[in-house]
């Protein structure tokens, strides 16, 4: 059996309390985003219109963004609903460079990036972009691109929201 130094002990506590602190105190909370997941819209969600990708009718999808009450922070997510019989394979969501553009002429923010899910028939799943904070009373302009089955990538209708609240 192998024998443990004294001082091994006070120094392995001494890493786990740590680890648990910053846990505790400041790990930073895990995001939806970027893994294709199921979601559940609420009325935090406002949504721009639905569309058919190209592969089929049955395969819809939309951008929506989820906004915290107060409009002050908002995310990104695209939703794609297979209502065919055939699994699906979305091979990539990606929100547009212009997803959050700020108007007034500085750097847009960024968006997200999911990779390959296999969607079932049946299956809705999201990809959601990163959070971020919303301009005051500028208006912004939304929509995503999605790739599946090997098609070239198709986007969802625009559609455009203004931060009201907060301003």
């Amino acid at each position: 059996m192998r024998s443990v130094k004294p001082s091994t002990i006070p120094r392995a506590l001494t890493a786990l309390a740590a680890a648990l602190g910053f846990i505790a105190l400041g790990a930073p909370s895990a995001s939806a985003h970027p893994t294709w997941q199921t979601y559940s819209a609420n009325s935090n969600w406002k949504c721009g219109p639905s569309d058919n990708l190209s592969i089929s009718t049955s395969v819809i999808f939309q951008t929506c963004l989820i906004t915290t009450p107060n409009k002050t922070r908002g995310q990104l997510v695209v939703v794609v609903s297979n209502r065919s019989t055939k699994t699906v394979e979305l091979t990539g969501g990606q929100f547009d460079s212009d997803l959050y553009a700020r108007w007034d002429g500085e750097t847009d923010l960024s968006g997200g990036f999911c990779g390959f899910h296999a969607l079932k028939a049946g299956q809705a799943r999201g990809c959601f972009g990163d959070t971020a904070e919303l301009p005051c009373g500028l208006g912004l302009r939304h929509s995503a691109f999605v790739w599946a089955n090997k098609a070239d990538a198709d986007e969802t209708k625009p559609f455009s929201t203004d931060r009201l609240a907060g301003c």
